[in-house]
């Protein structure tokens, strides 16, 4: 049985506290790490157990049986990294007030987090569960009379299934349908409240549950072009209407998760004919060469320019495959991704670090990320 970093962990953070900055972040799905490592372009390329929460038309890809026994994964940012002794230490002490703490991390962003997927993947459908504890806080400016911060726990049940059409299946249709119990989400809390209260009564402000269903619906397209060379276009579109949860009565419900509207485009070249058991094991003999993939993804398609500036809309990355491990390369909005996954029978290793931008405009401020992934799969012939 897998254990994860519990609800006081992550409110250890967050009960640090700071000013967020007023441009937001841009969330997408947060399964996996070989997206991350891409630049978090994925959609046109998802064909895996990954298609799931990029792209659930890429199911229509999959060959056999995989079954994700865990996929459980981690993430922080620079400064969580960089003063992670500092929190132990605040967490282990109870002198000093919460306006000492955050004299000393003031200019800093602090990002965690934590899940775990289980999955069973077979041709055309898909049933996952996923748990995932998350917080970030921006301690900025401390005159600032208010401070945001964000906690969240989510557990989910999602189950997707794709349909295809063509000799090479050049049409490939998808939904998932989730349901989603979730704790906690982002507050907006006057300072003055904060420094008049313990720790105990802040983190009762995270205390509200509720349960919420969405969708996704997706497709990918395989232009007619001949050749093993695969050139793809998709469309994503990710909680449609926005997904709220406790209905229209609840009282101060946890945060919605905001749909978010996407465009892709991939190629896929076969690397010389060379056998790859792992991916055999995936698709089938039709597709089990090695390959080299490049992705573009255009996100928050719903979002304007005048919202959002162009340059935080573009993802774009290449992944490596080999039989035993892939590297990606990738520029998520204008920051450098890179990653590594290692793939060795039964047991796999992923690694990658990305930044996210938390400006107003590409290349204001970005957050240098980190994620580390353990997990384990078995596959199975479908017949």
């Amino acid at each position: 049985m897998l254990i994860l970093p519990g609800k006081n962990f992550f409110l250890l953070i967050a009960l640090l506290l700071a000013n967020v900055s007023q441009a937001k972040e841009l969330l997408g799905p947060e399964e996996g790490v070989v997206p991350y490592g891409m630049g978090r372009a994925y959609s046109a390329i998802a064909d895996d157990w990954l298609s799931l929460y990029y792209n659930p038309a890429g199911l229509a890809l999959v060959k056999n049986i995989d079954l994700q026994l865990f996929d459980l994964s981690l993430s922080s940012n620079d400064d969580v990294r960089k003063n992670y002794s500092h929190f132990k230490e605040v967490a282990k002490s109870s002198k000093g007030s919460l306006a000492d703490s955050i004299s000393e991390l003031a200019g800093k962003h602090v990002m965690a987090s934590a899940a775990n997927v289980t999955q069973i993947t077979v041709p055309n459908f898909a049933l996952g569960v996923v748990y995932r504890a998350h917080t970030d806080f921006d301690l900025e400016n401390l005159a600032y009379p208010t401070t945001q911060m964000r906690f969240t726990r989510d557990f989910a049940i999602i189950g997707g299934g794709a349909v295809t059409g063509g000799k090479r299946k050049e049409f490939r249709l998808g939904a998932a349908v989730k349901w989603i119990k979730r704790t906690g989400g982002m507050k907006e809390i006057p300072i003055s409240e904060i420094l008049g209260n313990d720790r105990k009564s802040i983190a009762d402000l995270f205390n509200q549950t509720g349960t919420g269903l969405g969708g996704d619906v997706g497709l990918q397209y395989r232009l007619p072009i001949p050749g093993r060379v695969e050139y793809t276009a998709s469309f994503v579109w990710h909680d449609i209407g926005k997904t709220s949860f406790g209905g229209v009565q609840a009282q101060n419900p946890p945060t919605r998760i905001e749909e978010n509207a996407v465009a892709g485009l991939g190629i896929r070249f076969p690397i010389g004919g060379m056998k790859n058991r792992r991916l055999e094991r995936r698709y089938g003999p039709s597709r089990s060469t090695s390959h080299l993939s490049f992705a573009f993804d255009y996100s928050h398609l719903n979002y304007s320019l005048n919202e959002e500036q162009f340059a935080k809309h573009c993802h774009l990355g290449m992944n490596l495959d080999l039989p035993i491990l892939s590297l990606q390369l990738g520029l998520n909005q204008s920051s450098l991704s890179f990653g590594t996954s290692f793939d060795i029978g039964v047991l796999r290793i992923a690694m990658a670090t990305y930044g996210e931008e938390l400006g107003s405009f590409a290349g204001q401020k970005p957050d240098r990320r980190y994620l580390l992934s353990i997990g384990s799969a078995l596959g199975f012939p479908s017949r």
